[in-house]
């Protein structure tokens, strides 16, 4: 059947329209009928103001203070918040959240005396009205803004710390640790030439911050770790054996670590560390205090193969090959001049380059040692060796300040970036967190950022259980696969596959291995939910057996340091695979593609392996392996003639949305009905804000496949993968973050019409946004990549001729993705 190549829409801004969506609706009355318990919520939340106003008075540190407002799961939603009436900008603002429902808010003693005021102003009887012939609440918004809290609330120790000084000491004295405790605050404090700018409130909390820490004494060192807009005020605290005077950085330390200097002994006097931990609990600025990450490499297991060596290919004159930046431990010379560049960072001795080099092996010989049922792209790869992570014993030698790591690793990528244009970078590696980290990883932040700064994306494996935990293989019985799941442990996905801005990849068996359920989850791999909002993992791919066959051994294979032939399993072995995909994709089109159309490209064309596609398991498959498996990039580049994908790469811009009609192709329609398949994916890069726990995405791309009804409106036409048979996920808040993939910068909605839907053949796909309360578009706008594919699941029906004599007779212009870089900027 003839290739039908995707087709990227050149045109794309003409489709922008004005967008009509005044949302929210009116105010809600959550004690509508209930006036007395009204009274009684109103009287509560006056009082629990009043004491938090009496902690303010006996304050040594600041008369200013953080309370946390608790909404009820009912007000979740943007056009409940209570933020006209009470918490407005000018009185108490709102300056980050928590969990979902939880707002932090800033107050003074004087604040606080306003908005006790307006609690007590809330009419306390239920007012009604006629609405269409029908009685309905009518509150006024203070009310329903009164109404919407569950409970207001200081923030106090215990909601920033979860673990004890002696854990503390225990953790910290691993040199991997670098010795730091993570400090998160409410608000960066000002520059001391600063200070005359602030009111006598703030004065007195920076400036009681800064003298608290001093006062610690000698050998107390303190650095700004996180910058930028959206970033959480992040510091690393750290106690050091010295006698120099302590050390305040407002900015973060931006030089290489290639460079010589004093490597400071952590001092693990428990005394001291419990003076700065009561410190850091009592003062209102601090916001969390976690204990620091220790960076990785995903435990993997490999295994000589009967002493085989391999002799590895040269590269092909004036060929030309897909590139993968390795950020491991390095990655042995012996794939000569397939390694491009190296960053040089770790002295050979202080290397394993095992890890690395079977990664690295996987993209430039995997499919001859694998064969393409496993390796689905062709053979070649240049490698950029991001040698950065020591083994673990020399890891203080390199890494002695505060997240010292990643701060070498958005220099390296920088930099190589610039030298080698390089874009897809494998990152398998993980981090262990202490047991009382919860949330967002700050790693996870930091990728992200470094992520959409250089226009790049880290493929990052999901994580391996330990030993101890990992599940029996994988049944043929889906019910026997339920128990053994709901029985596991210790198996969540690691830090910092949950970053949103890239792709995490768990992994699967490989096929034909006797006794293992082909492409079933490995009973190794790391699976989630990873947070509230999106799915993770994105993708899945063959990451080699769990149990070794006698003689198949993992049934994956790759190359070790000194070039001999090994097996070995993990999903840090499943993740080049993924990387080899988008870097392929990446290569084959002309131009710079965005990062939004390669991600969107790969999860757009995943499948779901045979094991988990099945009705039984809808509800857990989706942690187990995302979107599903990528097929390779020739196949995603080149379709068939009974289908078409068109991609549409632009901008959300500040009150419009695109709006793109079109008739269905005229080859699936029968009787008036439309017939067919329909996918749908959305990938955009809205505002990060971390401030705001799981609220950290601020803006919503969502988009629709909608048919035209008789009354002239349009019906939305897909649901998200995954969604629940019982319903559509669309009546709250938290049902749609779950399973509509609301705030999730990752949607694919899907539907197949056997029976055929009408009543017309008129069809729009729309793109359109949704706000936080008080967040505005970018001036730039929102980049995302919608890609749309239409077929017919039979394969018999010439869908791409139709669409594209449909195309060219709407003016719409329309070529294959991988030229379009001559004619257009975006793609």
């Amino acid at each position: 059947m003839a290739n039908s190549p995707v087709q990227i829409v050149l045109n794309a801004n003409d489709f922008i329209e004005a967008l009509d969506n005044r949302g929210g609706g009116s105010s809600k009355d959550f004690f509508a009928g209930s006036d007395l318990e009204f009274v009684q919520h109103r009287d509560n939340l006056q009082k629990q103001l009043d004491e938090i106003k009496s902690m303010q008075l006996v304050s040594r540190f600041a008369k200013i203070s953080y309370a946390k407002v608790t909404l009820k799961q009912a007000a979740l939603a943007k056009s409940h918040r209570p933020t006209s009436q009470l918490f407005k900008r000018d009185v108490a603002p709102v300056i980050g959240a928590g969990e979902l429902g939880e707002l932090f808010i800033e107050l003074t003693p004087e604040s606080i005396d306003q908005v006790n005021k307006k609690v007590g102003q809330a009419e306390p009887e239920t007012r009604y009205k006629e609405k269409n012939g029908k009685t309905e609440p009518h509150p006024s918004r203070l009310r329903s803004e009164v109404g919407a809290i569950q409970e207001i609330t200081p923030y106090t120790a215990s909601d920033k710390r979860k673990f004890s000084v002696k854990e503390a000491v225990e953790w910290l004295s691993n040199p991997q640790t670098s010795g730091s405790y993570i400090v998160e605050l409410f608000e960066a404090p000002l520059a001391r030439q600063d200070w005359d700018l602030l009111d006598s409130y703030k004065l007195d909390l920076f400036k009681s911050f800064f003298e608290g820490l001093e006062k610690l004494g000698n050998g107390l060192f303190a650095s700004r770790v996180t910058t930028g807009l959206g970033a959480a005020v992040i510091f690393g605290v750290k106690l050091e054996r010295s006698h120099s005077l302590p050390v305040i950085q407002l900015s973060p330390y931006s030089s290489s670590v290639n460079k010589t200097g004093e490597k400071k002994e952590i001092d693990l006097a428990v005394d001291k560390h419990a003076t700065l931990l009561d410190f850091l609990d009592n003062h209102p600025l601090v916001k969390k205090i976690t204990l620091p990450p220790i960076v990785t490499q995903s435990e993997t297991t490999t295994v000589p193969k009967k002493g085989d060596s391999f002799s590895i290919p040269d590269m092909v004159d004036n060929a030309s090959y897909p590139k993968i930046c390795v950020v491991d431990g390095g990655v042995s010379d012996i794939y000569g001049n397939w390694i491009e560049d190296k960053w040089g960072l770790i002295s050979p001795s202080d290397k394993d380059e095992n890890h690395g080099t079977f990664i690295a092996g996987l993209t430039i010989v995997g499919q001859t040692l694998n064969g393409s049922a496993i390796c689905r792209e062709v053979d070649g790869c240049k490698i950029v060796d991001l040698d950065i992570l020591p083994r673990p014993g020399r890891y203080a030698s390199y890494f002695s300040k505060p997240l010292e790591f990643f701060n070498e690793l958005k220099i390296a990528v920088q930099e190589l970036k610039a030298r080698t244009g390089v874009r897809i970078f494998n990152f398998s590696l993980n981090i262990e967190e202490h047991a009382s980290t919860t949330g967002y990883s700050l790693p996870a932040q930091i990728l992200d950022e470094i992520a959409e700064e250089n226009d790049v994306i880290f493929v990052i494996s999901a994580g391996n259980t330990k030993p101890i935990d990992m599940r029996k293989e994988w049944p043929s019985d889906h019910f026997e696969a339920l128990k053994i799941l709901a029985s596991s442990r210790n198996d969540t996905i690691k830090k910092p596959a949950e970053s949103c801005r890239n792709v995490s990849v768990s992994a699967l068996n490989p096929p034909r291995v006797d006794g293992i359920v082909p492409l079933a989850l490995s009973n190794y791999s790391c699976r989630g939910p990873g947070l509230r909002v999106g799915l993770k993992p994105d993708l899945a791919h063959i990451g080699g057996a769990g149990t070794r066959h006698a003689t198949l051994g993992h049934g994956l294979l790759s190359l070790d340091a000194t070039g001999q032939i090994v097996d070995g399993c993990g999903t840090s072995y499943a993740a080049p695979n993924v990387a080899k995909t988008l870097a392929s994709l990446d290569h084959a089109i002309e131009g710079t593609v965005s990062r939004e159309t390669l991600i969107g490209l790969g999860i757009h064309h995943a499948v779901l392996p045979d094991s988990l596609n099945d009705r039984s398991l809808q509800s857990v498959t989706k942690h187990l392996v995302g979107f599903g498996i990528p097929n390779g990039s020739e196949e995603i580049l080149n379709g068939s003639s009974s289908a078409i994908t068109l991609v549409f790469a632009s901008r959300a811009i500040s009150g419009h949305k695109m709006s793109f009609k079109f008739p269905w192709p005229s080859s699936l329609v029968r009787d008036g009905k439309c017939f067919g398949y329909a996918r749908l994916t959305i990938v955009s890069t809205p505002r990060f804000d971390h401030r705001y726990g799981s609220e950290f995405v601020r803006i919503n791309i969502d988009g629709a496949l909608r048919q035209l009804q008789k009354n002239g409106k349009y019906l939305g036409r897909l649901s998200a993968v995954y969604t629940p048979d019982d319903g559509d996920g669309s009546l709250f808040e938290k049902d749609q973050i779950e399973h509509s993939f609301k705030w999730s910068p990752v949607k694919v909605y899907e539907k197949t019409f056997p029976k055929g839907v009408g009543p017309t053949t008129d069809w729009s796909l729309d793109v359109e946004y949704l706000a936080r309360d008080g967040v505005s578009i970018p001036i730039t706008g929102v980049p995302f990549t919608a890609i749309l594919t239409i077929s017919d699941p039979d394969s018999e029906r010439p869908v791409f001729n139709d669409m594209r004599q449909m195309l060219q007779s709407l003016g719409v212009q329309a070529v294959d993705i991988k030229t379009a870089a001559r004619v257009v900027s975006r793609v």
